[in-house]
């Protein structure tokens, strides 16, 4: 599947020097379909106005993908702090996070806010102290117990995300 490389502006709403240190990045964009190549990418166009494809109105298909990559990151994270090497751990945890936060956002049926303070209190399913747990993650992302916490976070959202499925279902009957 051929990729459009399109250069952007990071819109005011995801500015957050953690992900995006540089004011413009280039992205690679399917076509079709969902994908997730780079993280906040649909987050990002659909902020610059673009009408393309937004997860967070098909949780159906978005979520699934988005739980099987958190399980490919988990397993790098493993080996590489078997391994003891911080020096690839810094990005992996950067696309660990980025998809925690897309889980969490896109859960809640919104587009992810990146910019500080993150909007933590807009969202109803959200994990127990995610703010506090996720400022301490993101200010040690190379340490073991940031890896733990985030994994923990991870879980804690797919409860939440059940719990507005089910909730969401008990309304329309």
């Amino acid at each position: 599947m051929d990729r459009e490389c399109i250069k952007i502006k990071i819109p005011d709403k995801l500015t957050n020097p953690f992900f995006f240190p540089e004011k413009e990045i280039v992205i690679k964009v399917s076509p079709s379909g969902f994908d997730l190549n780079e993280n906040f990418i649909y987050d990002i166009l659909f902020f610059l106005g673009e009408e393309r494809h937004r997860p967070w109105e098909h949780l159906n298909e978005a979520l699934p993908i988005l739980r099987k990559e958190w399980e490919k990151i988990k397993i790098t994270l493993e080996e590489l702090h078997t391994r003891r090497d911080k020096s690839n751990t810094l990005p992996a945890m950067k696309k660990g996070i980025g998809v925690f936060l897309q889980f969490l956002f896109w859960s809640n049926e919104k587009p992810v806010i990146l910019k500080s303070p993150i909007p933590f209190d807009s969202l109803v399913y959200k994990p127990v102290n995610v703010e506090e747990r996720l400022g301490f993650i993101i200010s040690r992302p190379g340490l073991f117990h940031s890896f733990i916490q985030l994994g923990e976070l991870m879980e804690e959202q797919k409860k939440q995300n059940a719990i507005r499925a089910i909730k969401k279902k008990a309304s329309k009957l």
